[in-house]
C-alpha cells in the first residue's frame, strides 16, 4: 500500500477552515451530497468535521480522522499521526495481521485495550459501520478520533514513529 489518496472534508459554512497541502478538498456548503458518504460511515456532518479519508488504490478506506484541527490534518495528509489518546485495538484471535500489529505496539512500549470482533458483536459493528461495510481487522481506534484500518507495516510504523507517547491504560502496558 505504498500510496493512498486523501479526501479532506469540510464544511467552510459552519466555520473557516485551511486546507492542508495535498489530497482533495470537498466542502460540504458546495456538495452537501458528499455528506451521504460521511453518515454511511456513521459520522456527522456537523460535529465531526473536518475530516480526513484516506483509502487505498482499491478504494478501501484505511485511515480516518475526525475533528482535526489545521495541523492534525495536515499530519495526517501525510500519513503521520497527532497526539493522541487511549488506544483500543479491535482484533481476533486467528488474525496473523492482528498478531503483527500487536508485536509492533509493544516493541514501541504503546499500550492499548483489545477487543476480539469473535466475541462481542457491538465493536464489530462499530468497525463495520466505521470501516464502509467491512470486517476489518485489525482496527486501531485512537482516541475516538483517529481510526486505521488493517494498516500495512509502513504506514503502521509512520503512524506510531511520529505520534507522541500515549499515557497508560490502567497500567497496563501491552494490551487488555
Amino acid at each position: 500500500m505504498s500510496h493512498l489518496t486523501c479526501q479532506f472534508i469540510y464544511n467552510s459554512a459552519q466555520r473557516e477552515t485551511p486546507l492542508p497541502s495535498s489530497g482533495f478538498a470537498i466542502d460540504l456548503a458546495h456538495q452537501p451530497q458528499s455528506a451521504h458518504q460521511l453518515i454511511k460511515l456513521g459520522f456527522s456532518p456537523r460535529k465531526d468535521l473536518p475530516i480526513v479519508l484516506l483509502t487505498d488504490a482499491a478504494g478501501k478506506l484505511r485511515v480516518v480522522g475526525l475533528r482535526l484541527s489545521p495541523e492534525e490534518a495536515e499530519l495526517l495528509v501525510h500519513g503521520r499521526a497527532f497526539a493522541q489518546g487511549e488506544l483500543m485495538l479491535y482484533s481476533a484471535t486467528w488474525c496473523p495481521e492482528c498478531r503483527r500489529v500487536k508485536q509492533r505496539l509493544a516493541e514501541a512500549e504503546i499500550p492499548y485495550a483489545e477487543v476480539d470482533l469473535d466475541t462481542d458483536v457491538r465493536a464489530e459493528a462499530l468497525v463495520i459501520e466505521h470501516s464502509g461495510g467491512r470486517r476489518v481487522v485489525p482496527t486501531l481506534k485512537f482516541d475516538d478520533r483517529l481510526y486505521v484500518f488493517n494498516p500495512d507495516p509502513s504506514l503502521l510504523a509512520r503512524l506510531l514513529d511520529s505520534a507522541p507517547p500515549v499515557p497508560a491504560l490502567d497500567g497496563n502496558p501491552g494490551g487488555s
